[in-house]
């Protein structure tokens, strides 16, 4: 799984992180054609017309999950990084 999210590096101690794409259209487009393909079946066999919402609202929780995810990693490179900076700068102070 690859990460939408992009690092980049900017200047001392801040950075930015950049979507590669518009996240939040295309996630709404992909819940709302998911929501329409469930709702065929329901249709034809008479089923309760809550079922392609719920089923589509547990891709929205995979999306949080893949979100919270991406995050996390770029959490971790961040703090990788940080340390990275500090621990020369405890060197020269303990010299």
């Amino acid at each position: 799984m690859r990460s939408r999210l992009q690092w980049i590096h900017g200047r001392g101690e801040h950075a930015v992180v950049a979507r590669t794409q518009a996240y939040a259209a295309e996630i709404l487009v992909k819940f709302l054609v998911l929501v329409g393909l469930l709702y065929m079946p329901v249709l034809l066999f008479h089923w309760g017309e809550w079922i392609p919402f719920a089923v589509a609202g547990v891709y929205l929780f995979w999306e949080l999950v893949r979100m919270n995810t991406a995050l996390g990693e770029l959490a971790g490179l961040w703090n990788e990084q940080h340390q990275q900076r500090q621990e020369p700068a405890r060197s020269d102070v303990l010299s």
